[in-house]
């Protein structure tokens, strides 16, 4: 019963903010804050992580209380040596603007708490094909949401709430990167279970017949995601989205026999049919856009490379240890470019944001623990094991590189929804790696 509870509330989390504006409203994360409480009260232990990205974690951990610990004026010019002539005097927090640096932190173990979830739910036998459905159906969601307000009115967001926030509506989102983020984060799932499907198809009887109900319902999501990631104009969705497809492709190539092949090859050239034809009156949109990848609007003729120049300089201010995470809003103006009337709160570039707001210690700890992930997805690990987990671990793999690529141009993680996807696919790769392992260690351990 608390299995079933635990895997309703996780639904709850995803789908239930896709539908409430993405998360970003205060209720929706207070309301996911409670629901992730509950996640940590039957927590009965962290998923298994290596040594090093154990020591990861603490460091972060570390490093957040060292931005907020209280430190004297002369430690603090040193350590941040470009913010000197603004920081407080006397004893003050290194970070330049704390609630910010906990309400980050705060949001990081959110997603941890919904990453140990999913690996919970990954573990089992049962549990790993709600949790694809579950990331499928939530971009499912977002992609029939974002083709209703496409021609809808651009003031109002889901018709419901005022677009303070600007920018054109797809559904839940008013920023069509982070809504082709979604996309990206979600499209992969209904192809891991496409594949499972279509693997399942020679078998006889019942079996068979769930197969070709997977692997229609999952190629419908992925004609109606694609189609609303294309439809959504987004450059890098559509770029990295593809790029990722391209990079990831041996994960999913393990057929031992052409014969099998053809099933999908088929499915594959429908789907691009289904695909063309819905996406057809966007694409000189599409192609106009991609032509120019680092212009930013509204920015008074400002590119994302002038945007990037001042966030390295901002870095350059509190090089070892950051300005304070979330502070990049509060303290890019001494360093951004001219915007005119324009309000820079995000370096469309995340990876630069971070390196600027946790310093060189923390781009060093996030780079461990990338690192640790990558190795648990290695093809030749991953190809050496059973088609379900295979597939599972493909599409992880596909959604963190699109994911990790996209960001280099953008910030869709800070949407909530999108940050809690990414978790989602983090705590797949955690549970199958430590349910694959078990199993080797069970099978080395049997008697001969």
């Amino acid at each position: 019963m608390i299995v079933q509870l635990l895997q309703a509330l996780f639904v709850l989390v995803l789908m239930g903010n896709m539908i409430a504006f993405a998360g970003v409203d205060p209720i929706s994360r207070l309301v996911t804050a409670g629901i992730t409480l509950v996640f940590a009260v039957q927590l009965r232990r962290l998923p298994a992580l290596s040594r090093s990205q154990r020591v990861a974690l603490w460091g972060l951990a570390v490093l957040v209380v060292a931005q907020l610990l209280p430190l004297p004026h002369v430690i603090r010019a040193m350590l941040q040596p470009g913010f000197a002539e603004v920081s407080t005097p006397g004893w003050a927090p290194l970070s330049l603007a704390p609630w910010a640096t906990v309400q980050m932190a705060s949001s990081l173990v959110i997603a941890g708490l919904i990453a140990s979830q999913a690996a919970r739910m990954a573990q089992t036998r049962s549990g790993l094909p709600i949790l694809l459905m579950t990331i499928a159906a939530t971009g499912v969601l977002a992609a029939v949401l974002g083709l209703m307000a496409e021609g809808g009115d651009g003031t109002k967001v889901l018709f419901v709430r005022d677009n303070v926030f600007g920018g054109g509506v797809y559904g839940p989102f008013v920023n069509r990167n982070h809504f082709a983020q979604a996309m990206e984060l979600t499209i992969p799932a209904a192809i891991a279970l496409l594949a499972v499907a279509i693997r399942r198809l020679p078998e006889q009887g019942l079996a068979r017949q769930k197969a070709v109900v997977s692997a229609l319902a999952s190629s419908v999501a992925i004609a109606v995601c694609l189609a609303a990631l294309i439809r959504s104009s987004s450059r890098g969705g559509i770029l990295f989205m593809t790029l990722a497809l391209v990079i990831t492709a041996p994960w999913w190539q393990r057929l031992k026999h052409r014969s099998r092949r053809w099933p999908a090859l088929a499915v594959a050239a429908l789907l691009l049919v289904v695909i063309g034809s819905l996406s057809w009156t966007r694409l000189p949109d599409v192609q106009e856009r991609v032509a120019d990848l680092v212009a930013v609007e509204g920015l008074e003729g400002n590119t994302r490379v002038d945007l990037w120049r001042g966030t390295v300089a901002s870095w350059k201010r509190s090089p070892i240890l950051g300005s304070g995470l979330g502070t990049y809003r509060y303290v890019i103006g001494m360093d951004k470019p001219a915007s005119g009337a324009a309000v820079l709160e995000q370096a469309h570039n995340d990876w630069l944001e971070w390196g600027a707001t946790s310093g060189i210690v923390g781009m060093a700890l996030l780079g461990v623990l990338i690192v640790g992930l990558g190795r648990m997805i290695m093809p030749g690990q991953v190809r050496a094991l059973r088609s379900e987990i295979r597939y599972a671990l493909a599409g992880a793999t596909l959604a963190l590189a699109a994911t990790m690529m996209h960001e280099m141009i953008g910030f869709g993680l800070q949407t909530p929804v999108n940050r809690y996807l990414l978790a989602t696919w983090v705590g797949l790769i955690l549970g199958l790696w430590e349910r694959s392992s078990s199993r080797r260690r069970r099978t080395t351990e049997a008697p001969t």
